[in-house]
């Protein structure tokens, strides 16, 4: 019998000693054998070092690597020094608090091979809470996966549910400037490369709920829309080299649309965020600008959306 390609598995992890092990647990008890599972530690403060050491030491396709100084903290940076260890064929995400089926790893590398395509998409329900959100994602049937249509979030999926060739994989990192939104980031970029994918319908990743999610800290109105514009914002700049006009528009106009909701600019680099107003919209660029710092500085209540913006 041939032998089975390898499956990475990446893990960014920070604190979760009391949930990491049932995701180790899930992990371990695959059908699919041949992985390894590399899981990068964001620097944690509790025992969850120690927790994922003993599992290395039972199994050493249990691999745990240390974020360094010299990175940024946060998942975004964990996954790329993943990315840059993973020794498989295939790339699996994962977080650290949820749970795979047994038949996780075997669904999608048996797919990938089967339609012989980039990538494969499954499904992921929450074991905890509500699937009504989760489910509203999933709608290939009616909605085609093309770059312009994940771009402006007609379709969508969720970290766990890809499994990607690891040459594709390798060559997109995650933006380590991102807090939140560094999935859509990603995935962005990973359409514009190739939409050679399929998708499987069938559940295979069990998600946890729990409040102290990123996405739940967000779910207020200044933090979320700040979190709006940096996601659009450095996807822009990352899709700039490589996404028609059409994506790059809806990006710039989710941040123009933010800034004008909120009279701010959410990166330090102000003046590359005016140049490329400039270079991008002309002179209706031009408008923007001096509409904006009316609205800020003077205390102007003038909209200027509907002149500026086309809907």
């Amino acid at each position: 019998m041939p032998k089975q390609p390898l499956a990475s598995i990446i893990i960014p992890v920070y604190n979760r000693a009391h949930l990491i092990v049932e995701t180790l647990d899930s992990i371990m008890q695959q059908s699919y054998l041949n992985w390894e599972c590399l899981v990068v530690d964001d620097v944690s403060t509790d025992t969850t070092v120690e927790v994922i050491t003993s599992y290395a030491e039972k199994d050493s396709r249990i691999k745990l690597y240390k974020r360094p100084d010299t990175k940024p903290k946060g998942a975004n940076a964990c996954r790329n020094i993943g990315l840059d260890k993973a020794q498989g064929n295939y790339i699996v995400f994962f977080d650290s608090d949820d749970l795979m089926t047994e038949n996780h790893l075997e669904v999608k590398v048996n797919a990938i091979q089967k339609f012989d395509c980039d990538y494969v998409l499954t499904k992921t329900q929450y074991f905890n809470y509500s699937n009504e959100g989760i489910n509203a994602y999933y709608q290939f049937d009616t909605i085609p996966i093309t770059a312009y249509n994940y771009v402006t979030r007609k379709i969508n999926w969720l970290t766990l549910d890809v499994c990607i060739k690891a040459t594709l994989a390798k060559s997109i990192s995650f933006n380590e400037n991102l807090q939140s939104g560094q999935e859509y980031n990603y995935f962005s970029k990973l359409v514009h490369f190739s939409t050679n994918t399929e998708f499987i319908d069938e559940v295979i990743s069990l998600r946890r709920y729990h409040n102290a999610s990123i996405r739940a800290r967000l779910n207020n109105g200044y933090k979320k829309q700040v979190g709006r514009f940096r996601a659009s914002w450095f996807t822009y700049l990352d899709l700039k080299p490589i996404a028609n006009n059409d994506s790059l528009e809806f990006l710039m106009n989710n941040c123009v649309r933010v800034c004008h909701e909120t009279k701010s600019v959410f990166v330090a680099t102000k003046k590359l965020f005016v140049k490329e107003v400039l270079s991008f919209y002309g002179l209706r660029g031009v408008y923007f600008l001096l509409l904006f710092f009316s609205l800020k500085y003077l205390k102007l209540g003038y909209n200027y959306r509907h002149l500026f913006l086309k809907d």
